[in-house]
């Protein structure tokens, strides 16, 4: 430890020194696109500049705060979805509260979840997804993606999967103080769900399904299970019960923002309540059930100071409160794998006797629990507070900065659960009379509890302090900075603090600004790793030439601006899964047995041998681009990307004999190369009365693993080396199973193609030998189609301004995208398996009658291996456009009473509102499984005083 601090502050004193005697040649790596900057000079998470985006080398890509707005969401994290080039926004869930995505940047070159964690800062320092979440979109400045190595190296071992930087509004100096309210309220509904058979739907195909085992049937008549109403003979549709058409969404905010040359300020509060689609969960007793619900309320405020013409001082506060309300004693993902899985036909909902309907088999009444359970409430707090002072230093050269900044963030969540369990009952018959029979104890007993406590929390503590430079000589212009920082990092269930520091600097010359050379890099290091191996050099360089300053193409009638930019260099990744792996230590054992009453004991032994030489993932990349603007109104933006990543973590694949006692440790020599390209166009026409844009972007990542350790296979393709990671992979489907494939016996024909899975039947999926050994096994199986993960991301904006009348529309698709039935959807693929419903999927399942034009596999109650193998029949075409949001809006003329106001606008704007994809039955972002996605349209208003 000793001498990695020595290394350390070696490096410093350097830098320092380099720094001191270099004065005029400090600088920093400009990267953002934003027009407006702060009063004094602004730097993007204490790296990069924002007020001369020409200057940048890097690949970023900035959007507006004013572009969130337009979808409504009660997470403003899904707001991003396809707007970003090179950010790939997985959607979560829709379930209020409970709807984080996942981000990728650059599609996957990692193996290791969190080696593709996207770095989250808020005006300039680290948070959780979950401080981001809650934002409301109206105090949002911009979003912008930090993609390359100029863009990233100032962050270490920490940058190498992109950093989402999100700046928040800041005062302003304005003639009056601007005090704004806005208000909007939206109607949801579904997406799209399940559609599964009724009750005798289910009743019909489970005989054939008992036929098709050589077992008896088990409904006689299924023509009695057509009524609406019959308790003995159940049709119950579960999502009607369960689900309302409809849900709302309210958000409301007020704040102002003003100042002047001497004190700026920026104040916002915001309200939004996200109801969910549960019907009628209070009818009893709100104590008893209750509506998903997600209520928050955020307060922002921030001041800039000039205390005098040298010293800035600026203060941020947010703090926010999320309130979750779900139903006590399920999750959302059990309730509708249950309504899934429970048949129509299997229990009412009420008995004639008033009791609640269960059944001995599925133990599971959705709306008993939904209604009757209790409550569970989640309640999170989020604090964050910064707080940064800026003081030239023109007395010791001139352009010189000090400036220090010191943050706190916050997040912890309450929780109280009250639970009640009342009894509901079985029908086992009739008796002689009609009346129901039931059985003789109850399927869920009566109980109830209550019970509070602490959940999830983390808090990050961050300090740096550093020097900024910015000074021009003549034709030549030197920005940089140099900073010294150190952050802590803690969370439930962690046992030791994460801990980074570092030094990091940019330093960026412009000749005549046209020639641009940006070096940029960082000596950062973490706890996690060895002394002597914990700290890590991360070097940059850029390199830019606006071309359109040039005499040949200076004054050009078509090329307005033209700059060419490239960069190389190294960033790294940390994963808090792995830790401190240069430790050996001591793990559980199954311990030993003694004396007469076998007594057990515990014990402990070796764990995985120690790593001393454990390091972090590091990725090299190589970034060109191309910044341009033709006929004053059509501007674009290109990059082309490769990709290095080395030092993937992973368990070698040799073998160790048990009797050696010990395992092997995580070695960094895993390797994937990643390459694509993004692309955006706009054009805009502001001249006239009716202005118009349309643009358009796209995104494309494709990775290849290098260097894996694995098992010896016999064929090439049955390894991941060589594919991208999450490829497809399974067998390729030929067909069903023909009653002339077997013989009288029922056995298979000499030459048909047998499984190792199981004893195959007529109606059982066929599949393609591949290695001809007549035998189909786990060695069949081979690379197919894509990853679940989209390779490409299409974006496609256009709107208009007319005579008061504004229009927006947004589109997202995305390509090169696989998902598997058999992943994600099992239940609604499998009828009647582990006592499944039956969907509309296997309406058209192999009978002797059907048999060329079936479209699922043979009814079957019994497990089936060989249908349930991975292969080209279970997977779909996962590709699909989204219109994401489409918004009209009207600006009222400022007339009577209205000239009071600045402005007020009334708008409706839809979000998801159509979806075109390939999948029948399902939509194909999350296969309709879970909570629902849902659909938005929404009502609002915008008020400037």
């Amino acid at each position: 430890m000793k001498k990695d601090y020595k290394n350390f502050l070696a490096w410093m004193l350097a830098f320092c020194s380099f720094s001191a005697a270099n004065a005029q040649t400090a600088g920093t790596a400009p990267a953002d696109t934003i027009k407006k900057a702060s009063s004094y000079k602004d730097f993007v998470d204490g790296g990069l500049r924002i007020d001369k985006s020409w200057r940048n080398t890097g690949a970023v890509f900035t959007l507006s705060g004013e572009d969130l707005t337009r979808m409504t969401s009660g997470n403003l994290l899904n707001t991003l979805q396809g707007r970003i080039p090179g950010l790939t926004v997985i959607t979560g869930s829709g379930e209020p509260g409970y709807d984080n995505p996942t981000f990728y940047m650059r599609g996957v070159s990692s193996w290791n979840l969190q080696g593709n964690q996207v770095l989250i800062y808020l005006d300039g320092f680290q948070v959780d997804m979950g401080a981001i979440s809650g934002l409301s979109a109206y105090e949002i400045e911009s979003v912008t993606l930090l993609k390359d190595a100029a863009a990233l190296a100032v962050y270490g071992l920490e940058g190498g999967s992109g950093v989402l930087s999100i700046r928040t509004k800041k005062g302003a100096v304005l003639n009056k103080t601007q005090v704004f309210v806005n208000g909007k309220y939206g109607i949801m509904s579904p997406i799209d769900l399940p559609k599964v058979m009724d009750a005798y739907g289910y009743t019909t195909n489970y005989n054939n399904a008992l036929t098709n085992d050589g077992l008896p049937i088990k409904y006689p008549n299924p023509e009695l299970y057509k009524a609406a109403n019959d308790p003995f003979h159940p049709n119950v549709n579960w999502y009607n019960e369960l689900l309302k058409k409809t849900s709302a969404i309210q958000d409301y905010n007020f704040g102002f923002r003003g100042g002047n040359n001497t004190a700026r300020f920026f104040v916002l509060m915001n309200y939004t309540n996200f109801e969910g689609l549960y019907k009628n969960a209070d009818i009893i007793d709100k104590d008893f059930g209750t509506n998903a619900k997600y209520t928050k309320l955020n307060l922002r405020a921030n001041i800039e100071l000039q205390l005098n013409k040298n010293l800035v001082v600026t203060a941020n506060i947010s703090g926010i409160t999320e309130d979750r309300n779900t139903p006590s004693g399920f999750t959302a993902d059990q309730v509708f794998n249950n309504i899934m899985a429970i048949p129509a036909a299997a229990f009412p909902v009420k008995n004639p006797n008033g009791t609640w309907g269960n059944s001995s088999v599925y133990k599971f009444n959705p709306i008993q629990l939904l209604q009757q359970n209790g409550v569970y409430q989640s309640h999170t707090r989020n604090l964050q507070t910064n707080f940064s002072f800026v003081q030239k230093l023109d007395r010791l050269t001139k352009g010189l900065d000090l400036k220090g900044e010191v943050s706190f963030a916050n997040q912890y969540v309450g929780i109280y659960q009250k639970q009640f369990s009342v009894n509901s009952y079985e029908i086992t018959g009739q008796d002689a009379q009609g009346n129901a029979i039931y059985g003789s104890t109850p399927v869920t007993p009566i109980s109830q509890s209550s019970s509070d406590g602490g959940g999830a929390h983390w808090n990050r503590t961050t300090v740096r302090m550093g020097f900024d430079y910015d000074r021009t000589f003549g034709k030549s212009t030197f920005t940089g900075m140099i900073q010294a920082r150190r952050q802590g990092y803690t969370h439930d269930g962690i046992v030791y603090q994460v801990r980074t520091q570092g030094i990091a600097g940019n330093v960026t010359y412009d000749y005549d600004k046209k020639y641009i050379v940006d070096l940029s890099g960082s000596y950062s290091g973490s706890a996690d790793f060895a002394p002597g191996n914990r700290y890590g050099w991360f070097p940059a360089l850029g390199l830019g030439w606006i071309a359109s300053k040039e005499d040949f193409l200076k004054d050009n009638s078509i090329i307005n601006f033209l700059k060419v930019r490239a960069s190389y260099g190294i960033v790294g990744n940390i994963n808090e899964a792995y830790r401190f792996l240069y430790q050996q230590y001591a793990v559980g054992a199954p311990g030993w047995i003694t004396g007469t009453g076998n007594t057990v004991h515990g014990g402990l032994t070796e764990g995985p041998f120690a790593n001393l030489d454990f390091a972090w993932e590091k990725k090299t990349t190589l970034n060109i681009g191309l910044d341009f603007t033709l006929w004053k109104n059509l501007s674009g933006t290109l990059d082309v990307f490769t990709e290095k990543r080395t030092g993937i973590l992973e368990i070698p694949s040799a073998g160790v004999p048990d009797y050696t006692g010990f395992n092997l440790q995580y070695a960094n020599t895993g390797e994937v190369h990643n390459k694509g390209l993004e692309a955006s166009l706009k054009y805009e026409q502001n001249d006239n009365k009716f202005k118009y844009y349309v643009g358009g972007s796209i995104a494309y990542a494709r990775n290849k693993i290098v260097k894996r350790s694995e098992d010896p296979q016999p064929y090439s393709y049955l390894y991941t080396q060589g594919y991208p990671i999450g490829q497809m992979k399974g067998l390729v489907y030929t067909g069903f199973y023909q009653q002339s494939d077997f013989d009288a016996n029922g056995n298979l024909k000499s030459g048909v193609v047998s499984s190792s899975y199981t004893n195959v039947k007529p109606g059982d999926l066929k599949f393609k030998d591949q290695d001809g050994n007549g035998i189909i096994n786990d060695y069949d199986k081979v690379p197919l189609k894509y990853s679940v993960l989209p390779e490409i991301t299409l974006g496609f904006n256009l709107g208009f301004k007319y005579a008061g009348f504004d229009f927006d529309a947004y589109l997202q698709g995305v390509m090169n995208r696989t998902v598997s039935l058999l992943n994600s959807a099992y239940t609604y693929t499998h009828p009647f398996v582990f006592n499944n419903n039956i969907s509309e999927f296997s309406a058209n399942s192999w009978t002797p009658q059907n048999a060329t034009t079936a479209t699922s596999p043979r009814l079957s109650t019994l497990a089936n291996p060989n249908n349930d193998q991975q292969s080209d029949f279970w997977m779909r075409n996962g590709n699909f456009l989204k219109l994401r949001s489409v918004e009209l809006g009207y600006t009222l003329p400022q007339r009577g009473f209205l000239r009071k106001l600045d402005a007020v606008r009334i708008f409706v704007n839809g979000t998801n509102l159509f979806t075109w994809d390939k999948i029948e039955g399902l939509e194909a972002e999350r296969l309709s499984m879970g909570y629902p996605l849902v659909k938005a349209v929404t009502f609002g208003m915008k008020v400037k005083l």
